[in-house]
Parts: structure tokens; C-alpha cells; sequence
């Protein structure tokens, strides 16, 4: 059993930016599920574009913090690092929502509810991962939360391949394929985020350990 806030001593204020952090990938994925269910919905991209804006703050403020903080505990590049990937997953699934609106027409008989379902498995494994960095935990504990996001990505693999395999079908027509191969690309490199964020917390975690 190890403490990260122990070793960080007061500076409480990293934990706090990186649980704001986790917390926006929670609520973009909302906003593209909100989207996903009504692809005309113009304000879900509105909501997108707020999460993401919102975590570019919390990025720019760890960034200032590491500049007023002459001392940290933690690896400067683990801080730095940790706040880049949590601030790609909301950047990701923004560009998910944009491409669904370039082309409402062709999501209409699509169903993402597998996808969706990862997507919110991800986002809950990362903020408890987040979140047991505050209080400090098992490392074994801290290695099966890392170990979901790395199945949740597996699977997703899986279910790619799945999905490619309707699209050579032929059954499309091709505008149609390119344009659900493009998205589910980027749905695929969504899932991958979290599980980016996830090895650096887990690398984080063994490091203090």
C-alpha cells in the first residue's frame, strides 16, 4: 500500500486538476451519446466542443502549476504526460461528433450501442484510476483497473474487426462506407486514449510505489 498524497505532500492541487480532467472525459462522452441518439442535434456538438474547451483549461492549468511549483514530487514529464492524454480523449471524441455532422444521413441505421457502452466502461475505469491516485491505493488494485481499459480496448479491436468486415461486404454504397470507416477509425482511436491515460497512471502509480 503506498500514498500518492502523502509523497505530494499539500499539493493537493494536481489531484484536484487531474479529477476535473477525468471528469471531462465523462462528460464528452454524454455529449456524443446525446449526438449519437439525435445526429441533427446541433447543440451535442455544442456540448462536445465545451467539454473539450473546458479541459484545455484544466491542461493549462496544470501547466502553470508545474511553472509556480519549484519542487514536485512526482516527475515533472509524468505530470506533463498524464495531462496531454487526458486532454486528447475529449479532442478525440469531439472530432467523432464533427465527422457524424458532416453526414447525419449515413449514421441513421448504424448501431453504436456496443461502441457506446466501451466508451462509458473507459471513461468510469479512468476517473476511478484518477481518483484512487488521491487517496492512494493497492497496486494491484491500480493494475486490474489498468488491465479493464486494456480488455475494454481489446474488445473494441474486435468489434472493429466486425464492423469492417459489413463494410467490404459490398452492401454499401462506397460514399458510404469511406465516410463509416473514417468514423469508426476515430471511435477506434477514442477507446485508445483511455487506454493511453490509463499506462500513464499505471506507470505513475509503480513508479511511486
Amino acid at each position: 500500500m503506498f500514498s500518492l498524497q502523502k509523497i505530494l505532500g499539500k499539493e493537493d492541487k494536481f489531484f484536484d486538476l487531474f479529477e476535473e480532467s477525468a471528469a471531462h472525459t465523462t462528460e464528452s462522452v454524454h455529449a456524443l451519446v446525446s449526438l449519437i441518439k439525435d445526429p441533427k442535434r446541433l447543440q451535442s456538438l455544442q456540448e462536445l466542443s465545451s467539454a473539450r474547451r473546458d479541459e484545455k483549461k484544466t491542461a493549462n492549468a496544470i501547466s502553470d502549476a508545474l511553472i509556480n511549483s519549484f519542487v514536485t514530487a512526482l516527475d515533472r514529464e509524468d505530470i506533463e504526460a498524464l495531462a496531454q492524454t487526458l486532454y486528447k480523449i475529449p479532442k478525440t471524441i469531439e472530432k467523432v461528433g464533427e465527422r457524424i455532422l458532416l453526414a447525419p444521413q449515413y449514421v441513421e441505421d448504424q448501431d453504436f450501442t456496443r461502441h457506446v457502452a466501451m466508451l462509458q466502461d473507459a471513461s468510469t475505469t479512468l476517473c476511478t484510476m484518477v481518483k484512487e491516485m488521491r487517496k492512494g491505493s493497492n497496486l494491484e488494485e491500480m493494475r486490474s483497473l489498468n488491465a479493464r481499459l486494456h480488455e475494454i480496448e481489446s474488445n473494441h479491436d474486435e468489434l472493429m474487426m466486425s464492423v469492417l468486415r459489413d463494410l467490404y461486404t459490398g452492401k454499401h454504397e462506397p460514399l458510404k462506407a469511406m465516410f463509416l470507416m473514417d468514423l469508426f477509425e476515430i471511435l477506434e482511436k477514442a477507446i485508445d486514449r483511455f487506454r493511453d491515460a490509463g499506462n500513464v497512471i499505471n506507470h505513475v502509480v509503480l513508479k511511486n510505489s
